[in-house]
């Protein structure tokens, strides 16, 4: 009891603290059924997690996807086991695919609007961008437009003209979003997504260029804490031992209908 009370207000200053560093007070609200997710987890040997984000833009989750106030803003876990854990032997690694280019501009959410790729960095534009999807244009849920941010900072700098986010969001992978929707040729030869739908085409494309590997071995008492948006991961298999951890999602409430905003094309 006294063990399950030391990790509770730990992780309640955890959330506290991000929110203000991260700059999103929508973190520090009150623990409850709708904005906070924690669970204890437990993976035997020879058990995994595929590569995965924890959470995914409203249109890209269909109907369900307005259904709840909040999403997953914050994905953390504190692992429980032994700290003479060895990876080489023990496996059970969380492995993360981070970019090799650290972004231009905050990453994960911009005005409620979430992110759902990158554009690539070149030498005439050595910054990586993160891409948002603008999902209810003129308040309707399905109209959506792509945006990165504007140079200065303080505008949505459009990509594409409005569309439906069904059928261009379900399809296999990014070649539509490239070749039909960015409207300036050379920026959509830079778009990828930042999870690829999960395909025989992707499978055969392989891994992201862009991306670099970063695992972290589960010994006891490590914190570890991404953004539930922007960062794939995955978890390797555990070999010999049982691997256990304490896990959870901090949440922020959904995105409001917009308010309208200035825009510029690309």
């Amino acid at each position: 009891v006294e063990c399950r009370k030391s990790l509770t207000q730990t992780i309640a200053a955890l959330r506290s603290d991000l929110a203000t560093s991260l700059g999103r007070p929508g973190l520090d609200t009150p623990d409850g059924g709708d904005n906070h997710e924690i669970s204890f987890t437990h993976f035997g040997p020879g058990a995994l997690l595929a590569r995965h984000i924890d959470e995914h833009h409203e249109e890209i989750k269909g109907r369900a996807g307005w259904s709840r106030p909040t999403r997953r803003s914050i994905s953390w876990l504190v692992y429980l086991n032994e700290d003479d854990w060895d990876p080489n032997n023990d496996g059970g690694e969380l492995r993360t695919f981070e970019r090799n280019v650290p972004s231009a501009y905050s990453v994960g959410s911009r005005d409620g609007d979430l992110q759902i790729g990158w554009l690539t960095p070149t030498p005439s534009d050595p910054r990586e961008r993160p891409v948002f999807l603008d999902g209810r244009r003129g308040g309707i849920s399905g109209k959506c437009a792509l945006y990165v941010d504007s140079d200065d900072g303080g505008r949505k700098a459009y990509l594409t003209k409005e569309f439906d986010s069904d059928p261009y969001l379900f399809l296999t992978s990014d070649f539509f979003v490239k070749n039909l929707l960015i409207v300036d040729h050379e920026l959509g030869s830079r778009f990828h997504y930042l999870e690829q739908p999960k395909s025989k085409l992707t499978a055969y494309l392989g891994t992201d260029p862009g991306e670099r590997v970063k695992d972290v071995a589960p010994m006891g008492g490590t914190l570890v804490a991404f953004d539930s948006v922007a960062l794939p991961h995955e978890v390797l298999p555990t070999l010999t031992r049982e691997r256990w951890a304490a896990s959870g999602w901090f949440h922020e409430r959904q995105q409001p209908e917009p308010m309208g905003a200035r825009q510029i094309m690309l």
